[in-house]
């Protein structure tokens, strides 16, 4: 049953969207990313809308299941596009094969998607749209050895508060070690982000027999769950993004949400939130994955997310980049000096930091899925003759597998 603010948070969805379609035609979009995109500003609305919802309440939104998503809804869309191996089978208790390559070898690739949404929310049909076409549009050499794994983990607003999420990862990854599998890559998303940077820690600090992951892929990383006070004055992102992004600087601030997520509000410990623990090189130098040839990390993040700066700085201290100021307005043009580090060489991991200009939370998997149409109509699409601002960061994503995964005598990295 719903609260009194579950109910204000219900009711208020469908007044905020009419109040977009009212204004559209007359002032734009929600920010300057979405002025000129009607769908994508509704969007924005109804997911920052939905994120107030009360933790426990929110499961009444989370009526999709992953089981539901990956075997009923997007086989239904997208008929011609999931006839993949093992497509929506379970490969344990608490995980989906999106795609599992037939013949598949010990050390080819398997990406464990860590799905986004607060720890609180299901996976949402978009981000799998948008993984979908991720490896759809992947180079048909790198394609063919990869395999993708969809972690189902337990939401807090069923009860089960942070770290089983971690828990549940640790099992899954164990499990794939001790099929024989040698190739694991993490991508996350958000909350994902989160998960996947405190099961590195986890790793490192509880010394277990595991192999590191060869590639982790992090989008808006959710590194620092509760922001400082100061983070919350002009000047810093949090602030200055919160009338623009998905995400907004209240849902920090709410205690509430804190205890429900995780059980407390004690945020101090690197397989808890590492952005909330004092920063030093040597909590990351340690990690192989972030520092070791053969290795390879993707970060991308933002001008306009709320997370920037807390992403830029947990950049600068784990893979020494020196991206730690967007203070100025990019006016919605990349530009690679300001805008991306890439850290290349034989002596260590490959590392590449994207800002994206005037980009907002999670725009990869969230607002750039549309791609997925496209997609539909064209499986032989190739990244190149994709338009680079409406779909950045599908393409700087899409660049990075072709540059790391094996498949042809150009690989590099992993």
């Amino acid at each position: 049953m719903l609260s009194f603010k579950g109910w204000k948070v219900l009711l208020s969805i469908p007044i905020k969207l009419l109040a977009v379609l009212l204004k559209y035609p007359f002032a734009g979009g929600v920010n300057k990313k979405f002025k000129y995109d009607l769908l994508n500003s509704l969007k924005l609305i109804l997911y920052r809308t939905a994120l107030h919802m009360p933790v426990r309440e929110s499961a009444l939104l989370s009526i999709m299941s992953n089981h539901f998503i990956i075997n009923k809804l997007i086989k239904n869309l997208y008929p011609t596009l999931t006839k993949l191996p093992s497509d929506g089978k379970k490969y344990d208790k608490q995980s989906y094969w999106l795609v599992k390559n037939r013949d598949r070898k010990p050390n080819d690739p398997i990406l464990i998607f860590l799905h986004g949404g607060g720890y609180f929310f299901e996976t949402m049909p978009c981000q799998i749209e948008s993984l979908l076409s991720i490896y759809h549009v992947l180079d048909a050499p790198k394609r063919s050895s990869l395999s993708i794994l969809v972690l189902d983990y337990k939401l807090a607003s069923r009860g089960y508060k942070i770290p089983y999420q971690l828990t549940q990862l640790i099992e899954t990854y164990t499990n794939l070690v001790k099929d024989g599998n040698t190739n694991m890559m993490l991508m996350g998303d958000s909350a994902g982000g989160n998960l996947a940077l405190t099961f590195l820690q986890h790793l490192r600090l509880d010394h277990v027999n595991l192999p590191y992951p060869t590639s982790t892929i992090l989008i808006s990383p959710w590194v620092k769950l509760a922001p400082d006070e100061i983070q919350n004055t002009p000047g810093y992102s949090y602030h200055d993004n919160t009338p623009v992004d998905m995400i907004q600087v209240d849902f920090f601030r709410d205690v509430e949400k804190q205890n429900a997520i995780l059980g407390d509000i004690e945020h101090t410990e690197l397989t808890i939130s590492p952005g909330n623990c004092l920063y030093r090189h040597e909590d990351w130098e340690d990690i192989p994955s972030l520092v070791e040839p053969g290795h390879s990390v993707f970060v991308i993040v933002g001008e306009h997310e709320c997370f920037r700066d807390d992403v830029l700085e947990w950049c600068h201290f784990a893979l020494k980049s020196p991206l730690t100021s967007q203070r100025d307005d990019s006016r919605g043009v990349f530009n690679p000096k300001i805008h991306e580090y890439i850290r290349n060489g034989n002596d260590f991991a490959y590392v590449e930091v994207v800002v994206e200009p005037w980009g907002v939370h999670d725009s990869v998997l969230y607002f750039e899925n549309t791609i997925i149409s496209k997609v539909k109509k064209n499986p032989k699409l190739k990244v190149n003759s994709l338009n680079s601002h409406e779909y950045f960061g599908f393409i700087k994503l899409v660049n990075f597998l072709n540059n790391v995964l094996p498949g042809s005598s150009q690989t590099k990295f992993v």
